[in-house]
């Protein structure tokens, strides 16, 4: 059954979507993938060993649980990384051979004119 929202309606659970993104010229999947992340990252900022010595917050996310997150093949979220890569929405930084990357979320604000 279904019902409609109220006031006092529990909401499931949800992650945020940066209006920002909104106005990004990238593929859906890639903001998709932008707030899977930005998700992750926000679990990592309360607990504190998850940030470097500099106070940035991290998360480890392998590109096989990525695919299977967002139902689509590895070179798929390959493709969606180096855009946001690119689009300098997140910093990869690797650790050594056999490591996972660190995987940096950055903020980027746009002014509306």
């Amino acid at each position: 059954m279904t019902d409609f929202l109220k006031a006092d309606t529990n909401l499931p659970s949800y992650m945020m979507f940066p209006r920002f993104l909104l106005d990004m010229k990238i593929s859906e999947t890639a903001k998709m993938l932008y707030i899977i992340l930005l998700d992750r990252a926000r679990l990592s900022q309360k607990n504190e060993s998850w940030s470097d010595t500099d106070g940035h917050v991290f998360i480890y996310f392998t590109i096989e649980s990525l695919a299977e997150v967002l139902h689509k093949s590895q070179m798929t979220v390959k493709t969606a990384l180096a855009v946001l890569e690119k689009q300098e929405l997140i910093f990869r930084k690797g650790q050594g051979p056999g490591q996972p990357n660190r995987i940096y979320n950055t903020m980027i604000t746009f002014h509306r004119q």
